[in-house]
């Protein structure tokens, strides 16, 4: 990574022999004395690099905040750290001195910067509906007390007080009935071109499709399953782990207290569990989140009213997670189930198809020799016509690598729910079948269709 330094042109630069005030948007500061300040693209940066020790302090002109200091940090924190810096972890945080009407909260945490390590530390002003941020960015000691010393001689220009602007109303509210008042949070199903958003589960949850996650929710207790973003792997399971919590969690909270993370080395599946309390900024309720993930579950949050709520719920204790029993995993994997959805036929029309494969190598077990190497694979796809009829075909092809042979079937009927769980084909392989059916929904309105006539069930993927 490469400091900022090198993407800035100099369009103003001078270097600071004597200590002077110095003005900048809402800014009126001293910069250290024999410092050199910059001036680029609407952001001013005073700096210092000596033997390999370098010392920069960025300030970055007022934007529309949100009035509340502490998410406006976390939102200038991820675009302005997070973003270009790739920080090891969360940032520290704590609340700093008003600096006349200004509130302030500072946060830092250290990031990689060519072989060594260095330190960002945020300071962000929230005024009026107004945020101003200060970045520091250094590789010694002295950099963190000379910011601290700098921040002594910051002054902000009250700022012109603003109405906020109101939200724009949700694209499906004139076609979607009110959910029933939950203190803010936002209830209303993703607008998609599929028949069913919501689904009520006979245990009492009630499940609804939205742009990032399902939500679903029973009693006192939110669950949101987070749609994957693509495959991914960290070796390091506390960043990986602390790396979620800060792009799924953080953002939609303040004021985090007791958070831990916990992860089981001796489990083949690694489980990972992100607890805290926190301040919802839907609900403006103290509530206790747990960030779970265990194989091919995603990344599921649990939204409780307390810790307490979550111990008796789940009977899993955090403090007590390495070498967890599997019996009480399995509750909180289970919660993926919640990502299902009806299916109506108009979903159908199209075509869909699922893949599948392996492979498997052979060794002699007494010379440790290569004994050849087998795998199969299959292709199984289903085109439906949107007039009740269907064509579906299977291609295979296995054996010994090299020498694999290849089969596959074709036929074609009707079609018919039953319900809106199941499918009936008239003809699969010479006779007719009825397959369980049901959609798992994904990221920007996407679906997979879930089918099982025997066995398991296999996912489909539509492709045109």
């Amino acid at each position: 990574m490469r400091i900022r330094t090198a993407h800035l042109p100099l369009l103003a630069l001078s270097t600071l022999s004597t200590a002077h005030a110095a003005t900048f948007d809402v800014y009126t500061f001293t910069p250290p004395s024999g410092w050199t300040q910059t001036t680029t693209k609407g952001i001013t940066r005073l700096s210092r690099t000596a033997g390999g020790q370098y010392c920069v302090f960025d300030l970055y002109p007022a934007t529309k905040g949100s009035g509340n200091v502490t998410q406006d940090f976390r939102s200038e924190w991820n675009t302005l750290v997070v973003k270009t810096y790739a920080p090891d972890g969360a940032p520290e945080e704590e609340g700093g001195d008003p600096v006349g009407v200004w509130q302030s909260h500072l946060g830092g945490a250290s990031f990689a910067y060519e072989g060594g390590t260095s330190l960002a530390v945020l300071a962000t002003f929230s005024a009026a509906g107004q945020a101003a941020s200060v970045l520091m960015l250094g590789n010694d000691e002295q950099c963190l007390e000379q910011f601290d010393t700098f921040l002594t001689t910051l002054r902000l220009k009250a700022p012109t007080a603003q109405t906020p602007t109101p939200p724009a109303p949700s694209p499906t509210a004139s076609k979607t009935t009110a959910a029933p008042a939950t203190g803010g949070l936002n209830t209303t199903p993703l607008k998609s071109t599929y028949k069913f958003d919501t689904t009520t589960f006979d245990d009492g949850w009630v499940a609804v499709v939205q742009k990032d996650w399902v939500l679903a929710r029973r009693g006192t207790t939110t669950v949101r399953l987070h749609y994957p973003s693509g495959p991914s792997y960290n070796p390091d399971s506390d960043a990986e782990l602390r790396a979620a919590w800060n792009t799924l969690v953080s953002p939609r909270y303040r004021d985090l207290q007791g958070y831990a993370q916990n992860f089981d080395t001796l489990n083949f599946e690694r489980p990972y569990l992100a607890t805290g309390t926190a301040t919802s900024l839907e609900t403006g309720q103290r509530v206790y989140v747990a960030l779970f993930r265990q194989a091919e579950s995603g990344w599921i949050e649990i939204v409780t009213p307390d810790r307490d709520t979550f111990l008796k719920t789940y009977r899993l204790d955090p403090t007590q997670f390495y070498g967890v029993d599997d019996t009480l995993l399995r509750p909180l994997r289970n919660l993926r189930g919640l990502n299902r959805f009806a299916v109506a036929a108009s979903d159908l029309t199209g075509t869909w198809s699922s893949n599948a494969g392996g492979y498997t190598q052979w060794v002699n077990a007494f010379t440790g020799l290569s004994a050849g190497a087998t795998g199969f694979s299959s292709n199984e796809t289903f085109e439906f016509t949107g007039t009740g009829t269907y064509r579906w075909s299977l291609a295979m092809a296995s054996g010994v690598v090299g020498a694999q042979t290849f089969s596959g079937a074709k036929s074609s009927g009707k079609h018919a729910m039953k319900g809106n769980w199941q499918i009936s084909f008239s003809d699969i392989e010479g006779k007719p079948r009825v397959y369980n059916a049901y959609f798992e929904a994904g990221r920007g309105g996407q679906r997979i269709l879930w089918m099982q006539s025997v066995g398991t069930y296999s996912a489909y993927v539509k492709v045109k």
